[in-house]
């Protein structure tokens, strides 16, 4: 693997929940009402980032020695590539960035 680039503008963006997603938002995670997934949606949060919503609950968590250090989930969208969360200290706003190698 070659090295890991990160990029991010250090911008936080707020946490969104069910009832601030817009209409086409919900019905894109609509899968979460289903009694079936064991997420209750009022429980569940978002946030949005270069023309998309992205569910908080498909991120995963950053261990100690991860190449992430420092970022707190990360979601791969290829094999190579992904998007970084940092929460902030309030855990309102999420820093986010982009990474791949």
């Amino acid at each position: 693997m070659s090295e890991l680039k990160i990029i991010t503008n250090n911008q936080y963006r707020p946490v969104l929940y069910w009832d601030e997603l817009t209409t086409k938002e919900q019905e894109e995670y609509a899968y979460l009402n289903d009694s079936e997934s064991g997420e209750e949606v009022n429980d569940c949060s978002f946030f949005r980032y270069r023309e998309g919503c992205y569910f908080l609950g498909d991120f995963m968590r950053v261990d100690n020695n991860a190449p992430f250090k420092g970022w707190d989930g990360y979601h791969s969208d290829g094999f190579f590539s992904g998007v970084l969360v940092k929460y902030s200290s309030c855990g309102d706003a999420v820093k986010v960035g982009r990474y791949f190698s």
